[in-house]
Order: C-alpha cells, then sequence, then structure tokens
C-alpha cells in the first residue's frame, strides 16, 4: 500500500480545508496543511468535500442467495459508501454463506444483522419469514453471534404483519432475549401492533428502522404528532433510523418528524438489487433528500458515518478521519449545495472508486 496524501479538502462539519495523509491502509494525519512524506502520492481535492467512509446501516447484499441481494461493490462504493450492515437477509441457516462469500470477498466492508428466521430471506418473494412461526430460531440467531463476531452486529426482525403473520410481539421479545448485548433492529410500518406496545420493549441501543413510514402503526399519530412513546423511546437510548427503501419514505412524515424536532439518529438507505436503480448512485441519494427537508450537512455526514459506526460498536475502527483509523475515506462535490457527487472513495488506503474511472 503506497503513501497518499489528500491535499487540499474542505471538512463536511465546517471547520475549513484539512489535508488527510495515508499510509499502509491508516490514517497517519489530518489537518491543514499537511507536507507530504517522502514519495507520497498527492492527490489534489481541489477543495472538496472530504469525509469518513459512508456507512450504510441497512442494505440487502446477500448476492445470490436472495432475490434482493444486490453485490455491494457495485451499490456502495459509487456512493462514497465504504462499509454496510446487511439488514437481515441472512437467518441462522445461511449466515455462514453470507460471511464467508459476501463479506469475506467484498472490497466493501460488509457487516450483517442475523434474521431471526432460520432461513433469513432466502427465497423471499413477497412471503414473510416468520408467518411460520416455526421458523423463528433464538438458540440459532445467538450461536451466530458468537460464532461470527466480526461480521455479526445484530438481530433483525421485520415487524409487519405480512411478514410475521399477525402481532410481531412474541417474536420480538424473542428477538430480544437472543440478541444479548447486541442491538435489535426492528423494521416498523404495516405492523397490527400499536407502535407504543413494540417501542416498550426495546431497550438502549436497539434501532427502529424505517423511522418516517407512512404504513400503518409509524411514529406519527392519526393527528400527526410524534408519538409520546416515540419520544421515552428515545429518551432511554432507543435509536431511530431512515431506512429509505421502496415503500417506507415519506417525504411528509420526515418532514412532520422534523418540525417537531425528531430527527433520525442514522440516515440508511435499505437498498437491494430491486431499489438500487431509484436510489442510485446510493446513500447520497437519501442525505440529499434529508438536507432538502432541512437537516444540515454536517448532520447527514454525522447520520452516515460515525452514527452508524458507533451503533454496532465499529467506532473505533471506521466513521471518524482521526489519526489510527482505517483509511475509509470519501470525496465528494457539492453541486451548489444541493446535490452530492461522488469523485473519489478510499478503501483502506487504496483507491477503490473514482468519478474518472469508475474504480480500479
Amino acid at each position: 500500500m503506497s503513501d497518499l496524501l489528500l491535499r487540499d479538502g474542505r471538512a463536511v462539519d465546517g471547520s475549513g480545508r484539512l489535508d488527510v495523509a495515508v499510509s499502509a491502509g491508516r490514517i497517519t494525519a489530518v489537518g491543514p496543511s499537511l507536507a507530504a512524506q517522502g514519495g507520497a502520492r498527492v492527490v489534489d481535492l481541489g477543495g472538496r468535500l472530504v469525509s469518513p467512509g459512508l456507512f450504510d446501516l441497512h442494505s440487502h447484499v446477500y448476492w445470490g442467495a436472495t432475490t434482493l441481494g444486490a453485490w455491494p461493490d457495485e451499490v456502495c462504493l459509487g456512493s462514497g459508501v465504504t462499509a454496510t450492515a446487511d439488514g437481515g437477509s441472512a437467518g441462522p441457516d445461511t449466515f455462514a454463506g453470507f460471511a464467508r462469500f459476501i463479506a469475506g470477498t467484498a472490497r466493501t466492508r460488509v457487516f450483517g444483522f442475523v434474521n431471526l428466521s432460520r432461513l433469513g430471506m432466502t427465497g423471499f418473494q413477497g412471503a414473510g419469514e416468520l408467518v411460520n412461526p416455526s421458523y423463528a430460531d433464538p438458540a440459532g440467531v445467538a450461536a451466530v453471534l458468537r460464532d461470527f463476531p466480526d461480521v455479526a452486529v445484530g438481530v433483525k426482525l421485520r415487524a409487519s404483519a405480512d411478514v410475521v403473520g399477525g402481532s410481531c410481539l412474541t417474536v420480538l421479545r424473542a428477538a430480544v432475549d437472543a440478541a444479548g448485548s447486541h442491538p435489535v433492529m426492528v423494521h416498523i410500518g404495516g405492523s397490527v401492533d400499536p407502535i407504543d406496545t413494540i417501542l416498550a420493549l426495546l431497550r438502549r441501543g436497539d434501532i427502529v428502522t424505517h423511522f418516517q413510514t407512512p404504513k400503518a402503526n409509524g411514529l406519527l399519530d392519526p393527528a400527526g404528532k410524534v408519538h409520546p412513546a416515540a419520544r421515552d423511546a428515545r429518551e432511554r437510548g432507543v435509536l431511530f433510523d431512515c431506512g429509505h427503501g421502496k415503500t417506507h419514505w415519506s417525504a411528509d412524515v420526515a418532514r412532520g418528524l422534523l418540525d417537531q424536532g425528531f430527527p433520525p439518529d442514522v440516515i440508511s438507505t435499505d437498498l437491494s438489487a430491486t431499489s438500487f436503480a431509484a436510489l442510485r448512485p446510493g446513500l447520497v441519494t437519501v442525505l440529499d433528500k434529508w438536507r432538502a427537508l432541512g437537516l444540515p450537512l454536517a448532520d447527514v455526514f454525522r447520520m452516515a458515518t460515525s452514527a452508524p459506526a458507533a451503533a454496532v460498536g465499529k467506532d473505533d475502527e471506521i466513521g471518524r478521519l482521526r489519526v489510527g483509523a482505517a483509511a475509509d475515506v470519501a470525496v465528494f462535490d457539492d453541486d451548489a449545495g444541493e446535490r452530492l457527487v461522488p469523485w473519489l472513495t478510499l478503501r483502506a488506503g487504496e483507491v477503490a472508486w473514482t468519478a474518472e474511472r469508475k474504480g480500479e
């Protein structure tokens, strides 16, 4: 790995110009006007935005095993995303293949939330993976979390009635028990259970995804007010994730939440092979939507870098531009302050994608 100096970038938090020095896959210095050391290659950023590599906390990238599975390198690196967490495509019976053939071979860092269903979403064609309750496998989930600590970061449950065949509360309790100290990511929207009963079962660090869903039993009550249970959950440390997806994005709901002082904690895509065309080039499309609704630039970047990394306990390695961290870096043009245009993606200090060459 050659030494590299990214020169004359612009910090996404508005703090000014900065350079980033990289050696052996790690960040060795961050600050203004750094001197190039030895034979370091210098890349002039020309005042472009420089950020930690983005972390898409909710995607579907079990390529070849699920109908939703996109190949991570095709849908991540060109959007400045250097890490992603699959949202429950693999269950206990299928997670070993996910860890070996997806996380183990992709250039993108790939983690995974383990589906409570032993089958995960393998063969998913609109049928719920927990309609048959015998598919729930808490013991298998706990074993995956133990046996794949570098890949498995939590447990995933889709709480919609068409997935669980009715009430989600029994399987949600099972997911929480199986997770132990790991977070549970709960997909809301379309449940038969009131949102307050779902949120009451969640703990500090658990994650509610599809934060702005317009579907039944979302976070806004019939009068358009944020449910008190949502505020209570946030107060005790439950996190709220965008999880844009195909049917869970509502600008009106998102605006209503923001207007009432209830922004997301994390911004993710719920990106899949079927949604990528609409979200191309990926996560930055969703960041732009939140900016258009009024979230500041610094906030949307934090919600797509350090916040998701912290949510799954990976913030010691990724999510920040700091000395010693992995040299996962993304550079963007900011088109008139309205649209982020990916320009360069570094993964472990090596160029993984550029706007000119579409990768190396």
